[in-house]
């Protein structure tokens, strides 16, 4: 499979089990998870996607980096989820594990320059999706803030200050962390206009 049509089924699959699951008509678990089978085999009715074969998307879930989807067997049956990313209104309740004081010191977050000064008076929200993004690295945090048109800057979250006055932080992957907000006094610019 070529890498341009391996990102296109990746794309595709990010917005129908973060976004639209009713694109395809798929029932979706509360937990995220749909059936494996049942979406390869309505994905194969879209146009370009009649190639998809359930190897195809369990070779994309091993290969994903940042472990976007998951996959798991329920009652003989092989589901498939989006780890995060969900968006708001789409009813998905997903268990992650809460990181504990000292186990994180910082976190980042790659954003746009243009909105530097809101987010330094707000804070960070998630706006659309139902938590903040958080990344391990100014680096994985710089690849998702350059795919934003415009300045890229990268804000260091004071983790341990959040965590010791109440806030939560979440795992959903050993890369990617997330949080219902995060108030302006725990954002830092780590670098600006990149």
């Amino acid at each position: 499979m070529s890498e341009k049509k391996l990102e296109g089924l990746s794309k595709f699959l990010s917005l129908v089990l973060r976004h639209k699951p009713d694109i395809l008509g798929l029932k979706m678990r509360r937990d995220g998870f749909v059936s494996l089978r049942e979406l390869v085999g309505k994905i194969r009715r879209r146009p370009n996607f009649g190639w998809v074969t359930i190897d195809d998307v369990k070779f994309l879930v091993e290969r994903d980096e940042k472990k976007r989807f998951e996959i798991k067997k329920i009652d003989g049956e092989e589901y498939i989820r989006a780890r995060y990313g969900h968006s708001k209104n789409l009813p998905v309740k997903i268990d992650y594990e809460k990181i504990n004081l000292g186990e994180v010191k910082f976190l980042y977050h790659g954003t746009r320059a243009d909105v530097l000064p809101w987010i330094l008076k707000e804070g960070l929200r998630p706006m659309n999706r139902k938590y903040v993004h958080l990344t391990k690295t100014p680096e994985d945090a710089l690849i998702v803030a350059k795919r934003r048109r415009g300045k890229a800057v990268i804000l260091r979250i004071d983790v341990e200050e959040f965590i010791k006055n109440g806030g939560e932080i979440f795992r959903a992957t050993d890369k990617i962390y997330l949080a219902k907000e995060i108030p302006p006094k725990y954002i830092h610019i780590h670098k600006y206009g990149i």
